[in-house]
This record gives C-alpha cells, structure tokens and sequence, in this order.
C-alpha cells in the first residue's frame, strides 16, 4: 500500500467520538442506531464538523424505516451484491497471499496501540477500522506516540476501501449507507494534515 500523509493526531483525538458513532451506524443495522436516544448522542458528543448534520439526516433516514427494512436494505447493499464489501482491501488484492499480509499487518498495528481483535472478526473491515480509530491509544502519557506515521497503512486502506464501495455502487441514488460512506470520508480526512486539500480521500466523493 502507498503512504498516504502525515497523521494529525490532535484531530484523532478530536474526533474518536465520531468514529464509534459511524462504526456503529455503518455496521449491520439493529434498534439502537434507528432509535431517538442514538440520534441525541450523535447530537451531543459528534464534534462540531459540517459532518454532524450529514449524519443526522441519514439517521432521519434509518428512523424512517422499519428495522426489516433496514436490514433487508443493508443486506442487499453489501453482503448480497457481489460487487460491494465492506472488506476494505478486497477490492485490490481479493483472496490473494498479499492480502493476507495486508490483512496481518493491520492486526498487528491495532494490537500496537492497545486494541486487541476477536480472532474471527477480520482486521479490514470498515466498522472494525472506524472503531480502531475510535479506541487506539495514541499518545503515551503527554508524548505522541513515535510509531503514529504506521497508521498510514489504515488510512489508505479505508481510503482504497470507500472509494471502491461508491464507486461500485454510483448507479444507485437516494441510499443513506453511501451518503455514509461519503461522509465517513470526509470525516477521515481531517485526520490528515492539510486534509482539508487532500485529494486522495476527496476524490471518491461524488462517485
């Protein structure tokens, strides 16, 4: 994978909140994200991005359906469709030996910043990555941890990842998992210095 930029990790720190808040939304769908008191958290603990209000109005969205429908929704959406996956670096390597060293590495890095995996549950998934972000300890004591340009490797596997799942589902309009996933983007870059310009994580937006 490509080096992707330099980690701000003040911003990492700002915004862990909004990472568990969107690993849970973009996971698979249950009564908690559709409820009033998930919306009241996004509303209290989000940080102020333009983000937040995106959120919010997807989650008017999840409110407006039945949990069936929901489900039914996120099933057809990435676990039916042969061309859409959650499991963010199949879509460059597939089932190859490389990606199983992707795959490795990555285990290694949440376990490098105090984040220890269920060993079923597979290192690339975006819920997984999004809450890895959310629980990484970044920082030891006062001191920035020296190792933090190693998430570089996370960083561009969401980017590959999110980019592919808009791009493999442009055709479809009016979904709020995609408005997600773009958000999701968007949110990730300011975790970038100059993220703000940073093309990479921009340029999968409108897809």
């Amino acid at each position: 994978m490509e080096e992707f930029g330099v980690i701000n990790v003040r911003e990492l720190e700002r915004l862990r909140k909004s990472f568990l808040l969107l690993s849970q939304a973009i996971d698979f769908p249950d009564d908690e994200v559709r409820s009033q008191d998930f919306a009241m958290e996004v509303l209290k603990n989000f940080p102020q991005i333009p983000e937040k209000n995106q959120f919010l109005s997807v989650l008017k969205e999840f409110q407006a359906k039945s949990l069936q429908e929901l489900q039914e929704n996120y099933t057809g959406l990435f676990e039916l469709n042969k061309r859409i996956t959650m499991y963010c670096t199949y879509y460059r390597f597939e089932d190859s030996r490389e990606r199983g060293g992707i795959l490795a590495k990555l285990k290694m890095l949440y376990e490098m910043f105090g984040v220890e995996l269920d060993m079923a549950e597979m290192t690339d998934y975006l819920p997984t990555m999004l809450e890895f972000l959310g629980l990484g300890v970044w920082t030891d004591g006062p001191v920035e941890d020296t190792r933090i340009e190693d998430l570089n490797l996370l960083f561009s596997v969401l980017e590959d990842g999110t980019y592919e799942i808009l791009k493999q589902a442009k055709e479809l309009v009016d979904e709020p998992y995609l408005d997600l996933v773009r958000l999701i983007r968007s949110s990730l870059r300011y975790c970038i210095i100059d993220g703000g310009d940073n093309a990479e994580m921009r340029k999968g937006e409108k897809a």
